[in-house]
């Protein structure tokens, strides 16, 4: 019995898994306590980073190339990011829907996009 029962559970536990959304992570970034602060900022720019290393794994990040999404300056604040993805993200309400590192790659493109040569 105890078998099937964590047989079942094996099978469950994959259906019961659900994606972070731009929504959840606005609602994260909008708490107040140090915690969700350090959070939110923390996601924002692991998911930065995520999406520039998988752009150099596919062919490199040292300017704008097909399917570069955003180019940070050297001297970005994790501050400027969190304010640029969060004022994406309500200036866009139709992407709470969007997973969550999309709403990152979306919102730092518009706040820091690419420049031709750089």
């Amino acid at each position: 019995m105890l078998r099937a029962l964590i047989c079942a559970s094996a099978l469950v536990l994959p259906l019961s898994a659900f994606a972070f959304t731009a929504g959840d992570l606005n609602r994260l970034c909008m708490k107040t306590d140090v915690a969700s602060r350090s959070a939110c900022a923390a996601y924002i720019e692991g998911a930065a980073d995520g999406v520039f290393n998988t752009i150099d794994a596919i062919g490199g990040t040292t300017g704008p190339r097909v399917g570069q999404y955003f180019c940070l300056p050297p001297d970005a604040r994790t501050a400027q990011l969190t304010d640029a993805v969060r004022r994406y993200i309500a200036d866009n309400p139709n992407i709470i829907g969007y997973n969550a590192s999309t709403a990152v790659s979306l919102g730092l493109g518009k706040t820091f996009p690419c420049k031709p040569g750089s």
